[in-house]
């Protein structure tokens, strides 16, 4: 399986990596495989889905 870091998966998905690393922390991006924490980066399964954005009103 193809793994993309948080820079690629900010970058693909027009938001910050420090974005990427907390819907990681929350669990928010789930596909086939969990992201994995390898030392201090988060790897994305490259297929993953850009999760959906629950704005308060």
């Amino acid at each position: 399986m193809k793994y993309m870091s948080t820079k690629e998966a900010a970058e693909k998905w027009g938001v910050t990596p420090k974005t990427i690393a907390k819907w990681c922390r929350e669990e928010k991006i789930i596909f086939i495989a969990k992201p994995e924490k390898i030392g201090r980066e988060w790897k994305i399964p490259a297929d993953a889905p850009m999760p959906t954005k629950n704005k308060k009103k």
